[in-house]
């Protein structure tokens, strides 16, 4: 066969492919062409994406430039009241007379320098309200009481602040339910360092709703101010700020309020307004007031110039998504179905049709592989029809040898049968004549006479049992051995057995016991065969199983069909490796010591086969070191197959 494979492969190499048209490098360089389509569909995605992050960058920037000159300059529309104030704090009256009545004067005069202020009170150390004027309510001079428009001053705080020089700016209130104030309170100081009460003035915040109101983002696009606890102070709309409207559960003022703890957190997001509009709100907060400043526009007009992008690039992908079909065809009706065809006339020959041919005209180089693949196919036709005799003739050479092995085997085992029975006449001739003059028949015998005889006696009888066995083993090779199969106790069997070898393991100090779950089990079997599977494995459990082990027969029930039978012993075990051995003929097991155990080899071979004549299992469970347990199974009565027996 080789030398035929090896002329096919040179006739092969040898042969001169002509060349034809070659225009296949044409067609994938025009593929290639439309396969451009693929890369424009990538450059437009990779736009469209990154478009979208700039567009998106833009406008956060954008935004925050709004925001941020907003905060700014309400940040210092604050702090120039402030300073003013701190200014009016410090006046000549303050040194000279401290908080006297004539330091009206110069409440007013601040009230005509600032105009947001509407009232101003100044306060004693004792957080009396020693001097107050005001835009809406008139105060004459000597009143005891002041009527002030001003919410309590905390005074503790107040004046804690005074003493350290530091201004308060107070939380976001509505006076008179109508416009939003906040104050300020700065420390009243006579002399440098010494505070002598606090100077508390009350600041209207119509310039905030002024400066945010003239904030236009886009065309929908608008700003507005709120305080940390969600009141709106300006709002484009003036009637939701009078309203008194709280925003704080706006998700976009939850996050600037919340983000300020945050490091590195973002100033923007997309969320609902308080008409549950979606819109792109950004923020800039005003830490030293605890306000934040947003500017809001709807999401469909800052994603417009996006959707107008994303519209385009559709269309070239559209494009290139068609281009990308059209190459797609033409590739499967220039290569891809030839070679389709090919792959075909592969699998047919593979199969062994040997009279496959392929007829491929697309003038190019794939026609002339087709050729060649038929002219390789009538090579290969001519090389199996070689190799078809030769197979045909080896197999007859196979099968006379095969006929040739089983007469030998047939031979071999009627050879071991006839051994056997020649050896069994002389060797109970000798065994009778030994137990004669063990018996002293023939007169008194010494004492290493009678240990000479005993050893005699034990090796016939080891003798008897190797020839029975290998009886035993020829019979069921040959198929001569008949089960006469009845009603059994098992439970009755096992203890027979079980009492029996009992004297056998009390000689190596070895517990012997019978452990049945149910005291009448009943199997369908022939009791002597059964009898011989017993004894072998409990003989080679006890042959195995160190002084003080122990051995153990179970019987139980295995669902309804069968009996399970398991005997098992603290011996060392079965190495993993020949579970599927021990079963084998002449196969002996290793002893702890290292040495292959004494015994023919064919105690479990016979098990194993008069176990399978019932119809049932064998097989052995162990692990290393923690002994081992051999398990076979009995058909119950009435579970047997018709004629299995």
């Amino acid at each position: 066969m080789i030398p035929v494979i090896e002329n096919l492969k040179s006739k092969i190499q040898n042969r001169r492919i002509p060349q034809k048209r070659g225009r296949l490098i044409r067609h994938y360089f025009l593929i290639s062409l439309v396969l451009i389509s693929g890369g424009l569909i990538t450059s437009g995605l990779s736009e469209l994406y990154f478009r979208y992050r700039e567009s998106a960058a833009d406008l956060v920037r954008l935004q925050q430039e709004i925001t941020s000159g907003a905060a700014s300059k309400i940040e210092q529309f604050v702090q120039e009241i402030e300073r003013t104030t701190r200014g009016a704090a410090k006046s000549r009256e303050i040194t000279e007379k401290g908080l006297s009545p004539e330091y009206r004067f110069e409440l007013r005069r601040l009230l005509a320098i600032a105009p947001a202020i509407t009232e101003a009170v100044a306060i004693d150390s004792d957080g009396i309200s020693r001097v107050a004027v005001s835009r809406l309510t008139r105060v004459l001079p000597g009143d005891e009481k002041i009527n002030s428009a001003l919410p309590a001053l905390q005074s503790a705080p107040a004046l804690k602040l005074a003493k350290e020089g530091k201004s308060y700016f107070g939380p976001v209130y509505f006076h008179r339910d109508s416009e939003p104030y906040v104050t300020i309170a700065v420390p009243i100081e006579r002399y440098v360092g010494r505070a002598i009460g606090v100077l508390q003035v009350q600041v209207n915040l119509k310039y905030v709703w002024d400066l945010v109101s003239k904030l236009k983002v886009g065309t929908e696009g608008y700003a507005y101010a709120v305080a940390r606890n969600g009141d709106l102070i300006a709002h484009p709309e003036i009637s939701v700020v009078l309203q008194r409207l709280n925003v704080a559960h706006l998700d976009q003022v939850r996050s600037a309020f919340q983000s300020r703890t945050v490091a590195a957190s973002p100033t923007w997001t997309v969320a609902k307004n308080l008409h549950s509009r979606r819109v792109f709100s950004s923020w800039s907060p005003i830490p030293t007031l605890g306000w934040a400043v947003f500017v809001e526009q709807p999401v469909e007009e800052v994603y417009g110039p996006l959707y107008a992008s994303l519209f385009r690039t559709s269309g070239f992908l559209l494009v290139g998504l068609g281009m990308s079909l059209v190459a797609s065809l033409l590739v499967a009706r220039r290569v891809v179905r030839p070679l389709e065809t090919l792959r075909s006339g592969v699998e047919r020959i593979g199969s062994g049709d040997m009279s496959a041919r392929l007829e491929l005209k697309t003038g190019d180089e794939i026609e002339v592989l087709a050729e060649e693949f038929n002219k390789m196919t009538g090579n290969l036709r001519e090389a199996y029809s070689e190799l078809e005799k030769k197979v045909e003739e080896r197999t007859h050479e196979l099968a006379l040898a095969n006929e040739r092995l089983k007469e030998l085997d047939r031979m071999k085992s009627d050879f071991v049968s006839h051994v056997s029975h020649e050896l069994r006449t002389p060797l109970t001739a000798i065994k009778g004549a030994v137990d004669l003059i063990l018996r002293e028949v023939a007169g008194p015998l010494t004492e290493k006479q009678l240990h000479y005889l005993t050893r005699v006696r034990s090796n016939t009888q080891h003798l008897g049992g190797l020839i029975n066995d290998l009886l035993d083993l020829s019979k069921i090779e040959s198929g001569k051995i008949e089960v006469k199969s009845t009603r059994v106790s098992l439970s009755g069997l096992v203890r027979e057995v079980v009492e029996g070898l009992r004297p056998v393991a009390a000689e190596k100090v070895i517990a012997l016991e019978a452990a049945l779950r149910e005291p009448s089990i009943l199997v369908w079997a022939d009791r002597d065969k059964i009898n011989q599977v017993l004894v072998n494995l409990i003989g080679n459990a006890i042959k195995f199983t160190p002084p003080q082990g122990r051995v153990t027969v179970s019987a139980s029930r295995n669902g309804g069909e069968n009996v399970q039978v398991s005997v098992c012993d603290t011996g060392p075990g079965v190495p993993p490796d020949e579970k599927e051995k021990i079963f084998a003929k002449f196969y002996r097991v290793a002893e702890a010591n290292g040495e292959n155990s004494k015994g023919t080899g064919l105690g479990l071979a016979i098990a194993k086969a008069l176990v399978e004549l019932h119809g049932g299992n064998i097989w052995v469970e162990c692990e290393p070191g923690h002994g081992s347990t051999f398990v076979f199974t009995l058909p119950v009565p009435g579970s047997q197959s018709p004629g299995l027996f």
